[in-house]
């Protein structure tokens, strides 16, 4: 069994893994070596997922049997040249997983590790044929862009539309579907690569599917062809299989969207990340918040510290308390959201372990400093700020969270959970029975506008916004007259200003 040899922090030490030559039915041949890591430093970091952590093959390292997961030790093997020595950087075998203090201190050191990399190399897994010529167009449509940098960075436009469309037009519909399967490796759904990517040198970078590999750059630049031409590449992959749904892609642009390129830009809030990735998933629940904190511009001042030894519930409550008190803001109280893993978190704090979608309306800054400033892609969002100027007023005892606020209004009526309502149930709103009552596709939206229609301050309502506006004003209120954008919508024509504050 392998050994371990403590690292000298003192020296800033990390280790690295040797992968020693040989071919490719060989036996994996390791050996690992400690190294101060510093910018001259010369290694490959490598961004994989870990897999089903029971199924496990053997390596050798230091000529000592060492499990690693099915997936790395795929990875490993492609990764192995026939001719020299290769030296990566992984974390499974890199730090010590049965180490707590280590393995606190080395996730704080990812942040410098994946940046310092020469390069940092994506494994998707194994590769067949279809695999294969679909990371053949990723290569293809890579190439149709100029200049990848500038064009991540300022947004595509239109300049590449019809360049985009004859790719996808001349290639083999099967080909476009193994496409849309790319982005729905398990790697895109792993919280640690958004900060392992997003650290990484973007042109140096490249993902590795089989024995078949294609530039970072590339798979961006492909996440944004296919949301370009979402209608066509549908209809072909469509075709070929009915019941696929291409929205993979997604997690392509939303890696895009944390990128770095320009230094002039603030970096992103550790709210606002949390929310952006709370649908990526990770082994340890405790990774949903601290695979993020490398990414994040105000994680010193919200003082979180990688701690393995607390469980997730004492995780989730103390960032909730250290990020109320340091932004004197009780925006995250916005995410919580039921159900919960863990039943046993105070009823205040978000479970980041599960997948719950947040409105925009509940999102503040998502920058460090605000949204404003030179180039900011969201400077024209108009934020919510029913109190003003005025800073919370909190304590907190254990379970419990002491607020000061302020009498609004009392709750009449409590109407159904939304099951889901769709883009098609709104061209149906308005709709209405016989007897004047909501009639639209959406039994939810019905029971909800009902509930207008039906109460006991009706002669208010209609006083305050006039029957005919009544309809807009409902509508209005769901989406926090807020459009798409985060903008209020322009005032209609005819329509009273009342109706739509």
């Amino acid at each position: 069994m392998y050994q371990y040899s403590p690292l000298e922090e003192s020296r800033g030490e990390i280790r690295l893994l040797e992968l020693h030559s040989g071919d490719f039915d060989d036996d994996i041949n390791c050996s690992i070596r400690h190294a101060a890591l510093a910018s001259t430093l010369e290694f490959t970091a490598l961004s994989y997922t870990w897999g089903d952590p029971k199924i496990r093959k053997a390596i050798l390292l230091g000529g000592e049997a060492f499990e690693v997961t099915v997936n790395l030790f795929d990875a490993l093997r492609h990764l192995r040249s026939s001719q020299e020595t290769r030296t990566l950087w992984v974390d499974a075998v890199c730090i010590n997983q049965g180490d707590v203090d280590e393995r606190n201190k080395q996730v704080l050191r990812m942040r410098d590790i994946y940046t310092f990399a020469n390069t940092v190399e994506v494994w998707l897994g194994l590769a067949d044929d279809e695999d294969e010529a679909a990371m053949a167009l990723v290569r293809k449509l890579g190439a149709t862009v100029s200049d990848p940098e500038e064009s991540l960075a300022s947004g595509f436009y239109t300049e590449y539309e019809e360049a985009f469309l004859d790719v996808f037009e001349a290639a083999e519909p099967r080909d476009v579907r193994a496409l849309g399967q790319l982005f729905k490796r398990p790697w895109w759904t792993r919280v640690w690569v958004v900060q392992e990517l997003t650290l990484a040198n973007q042109q140096a970078a490249i993902v590795r599917c089989g024995e078949v590999a294609a530039p970072w750059l590339s798979f961006l630049i492909t996440a944004y062809a296919i949301e370009a031409s979402w209608f066509i590449v549908d209809a072909i992959i469509s075709g070929v299989s009915p019941d696929d749904k291409l929205d993979g892609f997604n997690n392509g642009i939303r890696m895009a969207q944390c990128r770095k390129a320009d230094l002039a830009h603030p970096p992103f809030a550790l709210l606002e990340l949390l929310h952006q990735h709370r649908d990526c998933e990770s082994t340890d629940p405790k990774d949903k918040v601290y695979g993020l904190l490398g990414i994040s511009g105000d994680v010193e001042d919200i003082g979180i510290v990688p701690n393995y030894g607390r469980s997730p519930e004492e995780i989730f409550t103390d960032l909730f308390e250290k990020h109320v008190l340091a932004t004197n803001s009780l925006d995250m109280i916005c995410a919580v959201r039921f159900p919960r893993r863990f039943d046993n978190l105070p009823s205040w704090v978000p479970d980041w372990s599960v997948d719950q979608t947040v409105p925009g309306i509940c999102i503040n800054n998502r920058y460090v400093g605000g949204n404003v400033f030179a180039g900011s892609p969201i400077a024209h969002f108009q934020r919510y700020a029913a109190s003003g100027v005025s800073l919370p007023n909190v304590a907190f005892s254990g379970m419990r969270m002491s607020a000061v606020g302020v009498c609004f209004d009392r709750i009449a009526s409590l109407g159904c959970e939304d099951e889901g309502m769709t883009f098609e149930d709104v061209d149906s709103f308005g709709r209405a029975d016989e007897a004047g009552k909501s009639a639209s596709d959406s039994d939810t939206f019905n029971e909800w506008l009902n509930m207008v229609l039906d109460s006991p301050i009706w002669d208010r309502i209609a006083g305050r916004y006039g029957e005919g506006n009544v309809l807009d004003a409902f509508c209005r209120t769901l989406v926090g007259n807020r459009n798409n954008r985060m903008m209020r919508p322009p005032e209609q024509a005819g329509t009273d200003s009342e109706a739509q504050r």
